[in-house]
């Protein structure tokens, strides 16, 4: 299966929707026991507009990881992040973003990785850039957007202010339109609702109900959740212990734009700690990186040996969407 996206051509990442069908069918079959969390006030609009688990929802989920999947690949190759030119990076975020049953949903945290992606790519852009006050705006604009969607990717401030620093150096007229940017969502947010005088409801469902110091929502976790747990883990070691591979045989820029990645995980691990009624979900902020990093491990290895991997991996998704419903 991965033959097929061992290519440089970007839009055969439009093959992608048979890849996600694959990982996602179980959600029309047998659907999980899933509530959004986390949800801004744009997702809470969205779901009394489509609603969490219709079909259009579905449709819209599997909408958007094509267009992420697309951002990925465009991230990876525009940014010359791997030493050969393929599109595994988008194919492991979808794998990631679609890899176990809490994931299958439209969830906040997966509309919002939509303006992440965009926000790195508007800030991997500002490399040796004389002149990039829009693209330093536009960072923290898509930032905010994203927070409006999922509320602890307000903390991603940390992964944008460090990407400044790792691209460029220290301007405080810079750092003073990122924040800027940040800020300018949420103030016309305010605004409108202010303007209908509602502006309580929207404190509400974007800070009051989101703001909590390690609140973990949902039942005692049972062994599917400690195996979902060990996995991630595993994963997350094996992507920090395999740094210096990642970084081996690339230049300066490439080196600077991984570190960034590195980034992007420590921000969603710092989140976890402010997030009220925290759920599993929250894990696909760090789909970004895995994907790309997973992208890289599977580069290197002999395509025998990446194809049979990847197909047991495929196997273990499926069987953690699956087992649940036979027991």
């Amino acid at each position: 299966m991965l033959t097929f996206f061992r290519t440089n051509q970007l839009f055969s990442s439009i093959l992608l929707v048979f890849y996600i069908f694959i990982l996602r069918f179980s959600v029309f079959v047998a659907p999980f026991k899933w509530n959004p969390s986390g949800e801004g006030i744009l997702s809470y609009l969205l779901y009394e507009l489509l609603g969490s688990q219709t079909i259009w929802a579905h449709a819209l989920a599997i909408f958007l990881l094509v267009i992420q999947g697309f951002l990925i690949n465009s991230i990876v190759l525009r940014g010359r992040l791997s030493n050969e030119v393929n599109l595994f990076p988008g194919v492991f975020y979808v794998f990631v973003s679609c890899s176990v049953p809490d994931f299958l949903y439209l969830s906040p945290v997966l509309i919002g990785n939509t303006f992440v992606l965009i926000a790195l790519i508007e800030l991997f852009s500002t490399y040796k850039v004389a002149s990039c006050a829009d693209r330093i705006f536009n960072v923290g604009f898509w930032t905010g957007v994203a927070s409006l969607f999922y509320f602890p990717f307000i903390f991603f401030f940390i992964l944008i202010n460090a990407g400044l620093n790792i691209l460029r150096a220290f301007n405080i007229k810079e750092r003073l339109m990122l924040m800027i940017g940040l800020a300018m969502p949420f103030l016309l947010a305010s605004m409108c609702y202010f303007a209908t005088d509602q502006f309580d409801f929207f404190w509400e469902i974007q800070f009051s109900n989101n703001l909590a110091f390690m609140s973990f929502g949902g039942d005692l976790p049972g062994w599917e959740v400690y195996i979902k747990v060990i996995l991630f883990a595993v994963a997350i070691l094996f992507v920090v212990l395999n740094n210096a591979s990642y970084m081996a045989k690339r230049n300066i820029q490439s080196q600077k734009k991984i570190n960034i990645l590195y980034w992007v995980m420590i921000s969603a691990f710092i989140s976890t700690f402010f997030q009220a009624n925290l759920s599993f979900e929250h894990l696909i902020m760090l789909a970004p990186p895995l994907g790309v990093f997973l992208g890289f491990t599977f580069t290197d290895l002999k395509s025998q040996w990446a194809e049979s991997i990847h197909f047991l991996m495929l196997l273990l998704a499926l069987s953690l969407q699956w087992v649940p419903w036979q027991l």
